[in-house]
């Protein structure tokens, strides 16, 4: 245990960064020095500390904010502390997330000392360190043979395509690059979901980029829905710092300033998840009265949306000049015939949704009242909609998202200071690529490789061990192919780096074996089946920008540290391969595709994808259709000038330099005619065949639980970093599944015992956690850990618009298997106790 923390002295060097971790973009501020000098409680570089710092107004600074790493190869101090010049967690705010961002990097004498260094290659059931020269050579070998044989199809990828931790628009372009303009291939997903596809396709065919709102409308709303989010647990600091504040009433003067003429009105929250999550009781705890709990049947929230805009439609408080003056009138006829059902009478559409969604018609008609019957003096309500997992993991993502938006555009409220319907989004962004070679819908990769296709497959920055649909079987899949390939070169004794590349490209030909190179920070799940192991650097041990999801600031990450070994930025990785396909490529007319690789720093990348942006010297106006994240203009340079206020994408070149965008869609929508295009939904057809048996048949007796997924507020993603952190794993040392007490009672479950839950898809243990956060009938597992995953359990539907995967939504058995052992059954409950 750490006894004392030493102070950065004040010639330490600063830097600026923004959080690894999740969509917030909490701003940060890295301070290093040599080991072996300190400063004192009053002189230093951060402030005074001779005494005790105020509870809420101190600098928060503890032993997980404090490492000791190697800069330009000397070891240092590393401190982390929120920035206190960040407009996003203002007063140096954090989470439990980014308060371990110093105790993650790699240091020698901690956990995180696993972290890949070398290149690692398969010699039988070894991997073995080599050199970068002769990983790439072989990489660009195999994949340039795979290339010539058996063409784009050959070629497979799972990749991040995020912002954050080891994402950022540098690492993206390249992946984008390599992928799409080297390989030319389309047989790519996305690193959580079994293709390359928008999860929000249904928003954006609408003329509504997903991220078009600011933090300022958390302060500015008068009613806030979250639908199918969790912000209290999955983006903290803006929870308790943009949302909450307004609902105890804190931000009435910003209100009073910003609308001196609107009527003041009572700030209410509709919450929809069929589960009582954190979010939810916090508010109700403050005013019980204000907030609304819908609590929709799984995967029928496209009833439910449709449901309220009818209600709104049919009370009259639509915003009819809104509708008229800036939406298409011929879709919106389509809209109201299809998703609204005018021709059916409203009682009858109402109580037939009712029926499909178990949401009473009169909490239905009070959902709508509340976000968009207008205030005294017939102003408009301004409503902020935020949606994540729980709407675009859902059943019929498209017509679900879609459906959503459109709640929100007939009460008119996009485009107006308080209002916006967009993601909270997961994690912060850095897309820019080339365009994807494929179409609508995109290839559903994992089914590929699981019915026997590709030939290579590249992980890059992600987990599908962990974070694909049907793990068991991917895994199992995965697992015997890339061993039939390992058996099959096994004894040609290949000696020299470009025999082992034939003996692997014969060894292809020969059978369903895949080659798989896996680019990582750690030895994960899937790496222990990879013939080739690229280490990358991380966040912190290079350059990097991103934007974050709730105002789109883009900012710089500094470079604090060095990578641990050998370990190199993903855009290095990707050039050096890139390089190396086209040399083995010759005279192959493929070998034109590699071109263009000159980078020589981070910021030469950065560049290369702003360029690809459309011309962005524009209107006001004209730049509402620009790319969310278009950035053409920026520089390093400029992005150091503004440090944590960043500037808000996208931008636009004037005679005045670059202009961010605070807010979106005021003048015009991202269509190309500028208005919004209503989605008439398919009607309502039940539950896909696959899940029809279970849902109204005997498989209902067989499998009684209908099972959703989530995450936990201590633990990010796959657990990457996590599960290195010993306050992590002792917080979270299983993964878990949240079952209702009368359930638990039925089936003689005890708290914190282990169970099985299994279906037709597969099994997995997990730990029970009773508590009335779920409904009788209903359980909530742990999507990520490192000791198992719900998603074994996930079907094989995806929704045919999209490809994208029903995450949420699974029929389930429980069996109870026992108790666990003593040291395993300190976990502490769930952030809201419900005293079960």
């Amino acid at each position: 245990m750490t006894e004392r923390l030493p102070l950065p002295p004040r010639d330490a060097n600063v830097e600026q960064t923004v959080c690894q971790y999740c969509t917030v973009g909490c701003g940060y501020t890295a301070y290093t020095w040599p080991v072996g000098g300190e400063g004192s409680l009053t002189d230093n570089a951060l402030g005074d500390f001779s005494r005790p710092q105020p509870s809420r107004s101190g600098i928060p600074y503890t032993a997980s904010m404090h490492n000791v790493v190697l800069r330009d190869g000397v070891p240092h101090h590393l401190v982390l502390i929120p920035a206190n010049d960040s407009p996003i967690n203002v007063g140096r705010n954090h989470s439990s997330r980014g308060v371990t961002n110093a105790a993650s990097m790699y240091a020698s004498d901690r956990p995180t000392r696993d972290r890949l260094q070398w290149p690692l290659l398969r010699v039988g059931s070894d991997l073995v360190p080599i050199t970068w020269e002769e990983a790439v050579e072989i990489a660009g070998g195999v994949l340039a043979g795979v290339l010539e044989k058996h063409g784009s199809e050959g070629i497979c990828a799972k990749a991040f395509d995020h912002g954050g931790g080891g994402g950022g628009f540098e690492n993206n372009w390249a992946v984008g690059k390599l992928l799409f303009e080297g390989f030319q291939t389309q047989n790519v997903a996305i690193h959580n979901r079994p293709a390359y596809n928008s999860e929000v396709w249904g928003s954006r065919d609408r003329g509504v980029h997903e991220l078009h709102y600011t933090a300022e409308d958390g302060h500015l709303c008068d009613t806030l829905v979250i639908w199918g989010a969790n912000p209290y647990e999955t983006a903290t600091v803006f929870y308790l710092e943009h949302l909450l504040p307004n609902f105890r009433g804190e931000t009435r003067e910003e209100k009073r300033a910003a609308f001196p003429d609107e009527p003041e009105s009572e700030v209410r929250w509709v919450v929809i998840d069929p589960r009582r999550s954190a979010s939810l009781e916090v508010a109700r705890s403050i005013a019980p009265d204000r907030v609304l709990h819908l609590r929709p049947a799984p995967g029928t929230d496209v009833v439910l949306a449709d449901a309220i805009a009818r209600a709104i439609h049919a009370k009259k408080w639509s915003d009819r000049e809104f509708i008229a003056n800036r939406t298409d009138a011929a879709s919106w006829e389509a809209y109201q015939k299809g998703s609204l059902r005018t021709g059916v009478p409203y009682a009858t559409a109402q109580a037939e949704a009712s029926r499909i969604t178990g949401v009473p018609v009169s909490d239905i008609e009070k959902a709508a009242e509340w976000m968009a019957r207008p205030k005294k003096k017939n102003v408009r309500r301004r409503t902020l909609t935020l949606y994540e997992k729980g709407i675009i993991w859902n059943y019929r993502n498209y017509d679900t998202v879609a459906a959503v938006v459109q709640v929100s555009a007939i009460g008119g409220n996009l485009g107006r200071p308080g209002t916006g319907c967009g993601r909270q989004g997961g994690h912060q962004e850095g897309y820019v690529r080339p365009g994807y070679p494929g179409g609508r819908p995109p290839v559903n990769v994992d089914q590929l490789l699981i019915d026997g296709g590709g030939k290579a497959y590249w992980v890059m920055g992600t987990n599908p061990y962990r974070s694909t649909p049907r793990t068991s079987e991917f895994r199992s899949v995965i697992g015997r192919r890339t061993a039939s390939l390992t058996t099959a070169i096994e004894g040609k004794g290949p000696v020299g780096t470009r025999a082992r590349i034939d003996a692997i490209l014969e060894g292809l030909a020969k059978g369903d074996g895949l080659f798989l190179i896996v680019s990582e920070l750690y030895l994960t799940e899937t790496t222990r089946d990879a013939h080739l192991v690229l280490p990358a650097a991380g966040w912190g041990e290079a350059q990097l920008t991103s934007i974050n999801c709730n105002s789109r600031l883009l900012r710089l990450y500094d470079r604090f540290m060095d990578p641990p070994g050998e370990a190199k930025p993903d855009w290095w990785i990707c050039q050096e391969v890139a390089k190396a396909t086209r040399a083995a490529l010759g005279a192959a007319p493929q070998a034109k595709q590699f071109t263009g690789w000159t980078f020589e720093t981070a910021e030469d990348v950065f560049l290369a994808g702003g360029a690809s942006f459309p011309d962005n010297v524009v209107s006001e106006e004209e730049a509402e259709g620009l790319p969310c994240e278009c950035y053409r203009g920026v520089t390093y340079a400029l992005l150091k000038e503004r440090g944590q206020e960043g500037i808000a994408t996208p931008v636009r070149q004037t005679d005045a330099g670059v202009v961010g965008t605070k807010r979106r869609y005021t003048h015009r929508f991202g269509s190309a005619d500028g208005k919004l295009s209503w989605h008439a939904a398919d009607p309502w057809a039940g539950y896909p065949a696959e899940l029809e048996r279970d849902v109204t048949g005997d498989g209902a007796k067989e499998h009684a639980f209908w099972l959703t997924t989530g995450r936990n507020v201590h633990l990010w993603q796959t657990g990457y970093h996590d599960r290195h952190l010993p306050t992590k794993t002792e917080q979270v040392p299983l993964p878990y599944v949240e079952i209702h007490p009368d359930d638990a009672k039925r089936l003689g479950i005890g708290d914190l015992e282990l169970v099985e839950v299994y279906n037709r898809t597969g099994m997995v243990v997990l730990q029970a956690r009773i508590t009335e956060a779920v409904a009788p009938g209903q359980l909530f597992g742990l999507q990520y850990h490192w000791a198992g995953t719900s998603n074994a359990l996930i079907t094989r539907y995806t929704d045919p618009k999209t490809t994208i995967p029903w995450y949420k939504g699974a029929r389930v058995g429980v069996r109870r298997v026992g108790p666990v052992s003593a040291g395993l059954q300190t976990s502490p409950r769930s952030p809201i106790d419900f005293g079960v």
